[in-house]
């Protein structure tokens, strides 16, 4: 080992480039002749139009109807969209959804369970309709239009049916309605929605509402009858019963004289430029955290209410969990940043309180600016594949620049049958990290059997993202309570602050050193899934050390790259090896994290931006495909999952181009390595454009690499010597020998 301790290396981006952009793929054959394709669409318009005419008058807003258009499996690319159609006939998207579809002809067509497609919800008026089933027979192949339709894979009107989820109760309901609504288009049929509500007999409660990108969630209260009223207006995209709050446990307290040997640090928190936000149940006024925490109590504006003990049990095991972790006997480790915990939870608190603590949440958010925040509450809702939740969309529209860094307990529905074991709300946050509990600290862990799992949506199908102890029943989580005495518990309530306590630990030594995003990558780079199931322990259990995170031992260097990426370029980021031929196997881990703007009307296009990642590892090795050696594009291997795939479609289903997390490593030979690098192409989209936006925002990413070499154990040494604009980044004081969670 040297002498000097070696710390990761910063300015990765110092010896990245841009490069130019090589590579598509095509969408293949047509599955169907524009002939026989005008007379299927024309067959859907004439039932779609007749029913159109049926509806009432007050039901379509702005007098537009609703129809979902089905695209072909084959088109579910942003270039496939059918921009051309929908601008001549005067129809707009307003949202879409993904689906499984089996398609007559064509790509998909035999797969009896169907494959990946996507329904546009597209609006328009009667007479655009009609106007659109004159045009079919002049339509000529190899036009823009004749382009479009074939895409088509069915053309229907919505049924108010098809707008109600689940089952309600036949006389009073607590509802979520959610409409499609732009603020800047929708304002003048907004007055007629409400008319339409009160005809119906629905309560709004206009002044509890959400407003995110396409959609705007509402409370309201009604039958079962009214809601099926209420489901015939044209842009009501969902109505539901409203989701409940996840009651959360009483730590027990603890008699056990062996934990009785506990020393509370005198000392303030070990960097005072910056508080970590946890919203919760609340502190008490005896509580024992007065040098690092402070209690902050509810807007007499908001409907929370006085503090309840449960409660308030539950906020002082999560502040102890953010300020200590699990504790133990000993002298306890000064806490590494000052809290804000907001109380969220009160007497008032009952079956119809969501939108109050969300909104209340919202309003805290947009006032505030922390970089770190805990949340271990949520709705008792599980993610769903093809609707987002006004909570998810409030916190992702909070968390898309990528100055704060959340972390969100999954939930403890582990043991429940799928999908109500799935994550819960809003842990599906793309822009969040979503974190599951271990049963054990130790060697030997595995999933606490009440952690809710995995998959997420798509994009976001890794989740939880990380796993930490959360106690079980053979090793509970310890928490100071006033006394200073001892409680336990377990859940994943407590994983989560734990590993926002890591990365307040990181921002404490490194500071400004480590971005938001860098942090984030960081977590999930050395995290170690130890053979368990992807969608048990998503990346895997955190490492509590944060010298073994950022600290490079004998043969391994860690480099890391942040920085913006620019729409449409390709970044060319170098791995840094050292000159000449390298001996032995050659291990490369990469993990990309970035946060982006988010569209909760399109969830199967969620994320606004991508990256689609080639690999090229040795310089002077070429594609035999390649009829002209472009000494610009060497041969592309595997790394980011295969994305060698051939067509959209198999990408989609992979997952990976569009998830804001992206994590894997490869083992080489050191002869099969030349100046190896990744191009980084940053793809941008917005719903309803087939091109990429013009104005698309850079996207602020960081990328973590570490190379280990058995057999160079100065490999630290060497890169160092080779590359002279990176810089090791060292803490600002010196990290402790061992640092527990």
């Amino acid at each position: 080992m040297a002498e000097k301790e070696r710390f990761l290396f910063g300015r990765g981006e110092k010896l990245t480039d841009n490069v130019p952009y090589k590579g598509s793929f095509g969408e293949g054959d047509p599955p169907y002749n524009l002939q026989e394709q005008v007379e299927r669409v024309d067959e859907m318009l004439e039932k779609l139009i007749n029913e159109i005419s049926e509806t009432p008058k007050d039901a379509l807003a702005d007098g537009k109807a609703v129809a979902a258009l089905i695209l072909h499996p084959q088109y579910v690319a942003r270039s496939g969209f059918p921009d051309d159609l929908l601008s001549e006939f005067s129809l707009r998207l307003i949202g879409s959804k993904p689906l499984k579809n089996r398609p007559k002809a064509g790509r998909g067509s035999d797969n009896e369970d169907g494959i990946a497609s996507t329904v546009l919800f597209v609006a328009g008026a009667g007479e655009d309709f009609k106007r659109l089933k004159r045009s079919l027979p002049n339509i000529t192949e190899g036009s823009n239009l004749g382009d479009d339709i074939i895409k088509i894979e069915n053309l229907e009107s919505l049924k108010p049916s098809d707008r109600i989820l689940g089952s309600l109760d036949k006389k009073s309901n607590t509802l979520e309605v959610i409409v499609h609504f732009d603020s800047a288009i929708d304002v003048g049929w907004e007055g007629d929605f409400q008319k339409y509500a009160k005809k119906s007999k629905i309560k709004l409660d206009m002044a509890r509402s959400y407003q995110s990108r396409g959609l705007l969630f509402l409370s309201a209260e009604g039958s079962e009858e009214s809601v099926k009223e209420l489901a015939k207006f044209s842009f009501v995209r969902a109505i539901r019963k409203m989701p409940v709050l996840r009651t959360v446990s009483r730590p027990q307290m603890l008699r056990n004289t062996g934990m009785s040997r506990i020393s509370i640090p005198v000392e303030k928190a070990l960097d005072e430029s910056f508080k970590v936000a946890i919203f919760d149940g609340g502190l008490p006024g005896n509580h024992p955290f007065g040098l690092w925490a402070k209690n902050i109590e509810p807007s007499g504006s908001f409907k929370i209410g006085a503090p309840l003990p449960y409660f308030l049990d539950h906020g002082q095991a999560v502040t102890s969990a953010l300020l200590f972790g699990s504790v133990k006997a000993g002298s306890l480790d000064r806490p590494y940043a000052e809290i804000d915990h907001y109380r969220v939870l009160g007497d008032k608190i009952n079956d119809s309180s969501l939108y109050e603590v969300m909104l209340y949440v919202d309003n805290i958010l947009s006032q505030t600016s922390y970089p770190l925040i805990s949340f271990s509450i949520g709705p008792d809702e599980v993610a769903g594949d093809d609707e987002v939740t006004a909570w998810t969309s409030m916190l992702d529209d909070h968390l898309g620049d990528g100055d704060i860094l959340a972390a969100v307990a999954v939930g403890n529905d582990g043991t429940s049958s799928w999908p109500q074991n799935r994550i819960q709300v809003p842990s599906d946050s793309v822009n969040a990290l979503a974190v599951g509990a271990t049963d054990s600290s130790q060697k030997g862990w595995s999933r606490a059997p009440y952690s809710s799992i995995g998959p997420g949506r798509s994009p976001g199908l890794v989740k939880p993202d990380l796993v930490a102890f959360g106690g079980s029943s053979k090793e509970s989580f310890k928490f100071i309570f006033p006394g200073p005495t001892i409680a336990e518990d377990s859940g994943t309530s407590f994983a989560t602050p734990s590993v926002v306590r890591l990365a307040a630990g990181l921002r404490a030594y490194f500071g400004a050193a480590l971005t938001t995003p860098a942090i984030r990558s960081l977590l999930v780079h050395s995290a170690d899934s130890s053979g368990h199931p992807i969608e048990e322990v998503g990346w895997g259990i955190v490492n509590n050390d944060i010298r073994k995170i950022t600290a490079c031992a004998d043969g391994e260097v860690k480099v890391l790259f942040t920085g913006k990426l620019e729409p449409g370029k390709v970044l060319r980021a170098p791995i840094p090896l050292p000159e000449g031929k390298l001996a032995g196997n050659i291990s490369i881990k990469a993990t990309f994290c970035y946060t982006c703007t988010t569209d909760p009307h399109t969830p199967g296009e969620y994320t606004r931006a991508g990256l689609d990642v080639k690999f090229r590892p040795h310089k002077e090795k070429f594609n035999k495909a390649q009829k002209k050696k472009d000494p610009r594009f060497p041969a592309t291997d595997s790394f980011f999952g295969r994305h060698t795939k051939s067509n959209e479609q198999e990408l989609r289903t992979d997952a990976h181009k569009w998830d804001t997390v992206r994590s894997a490593s490869v083992k080489k030979r050191g002869t099969s390595l030349l100046e190896p690098v990744f191009d980084i192409h940053y793809i941008a989209r917005e719903p309803g454009n087939s091109d990429s936006p013009r104005r698309a925002p850079k996207l602020n990413y960081a990328l973590v690499v570490t190379i280990q070499a058995k057999q160079i154990p100065d490999l630290y040494e060497k890169v160092q010597e080779r590359y002279k604009e990176l810089v090791a980044i060292e803490p600002k004081i010196q990290i402790p020998i061992a640092v527990s969670v």
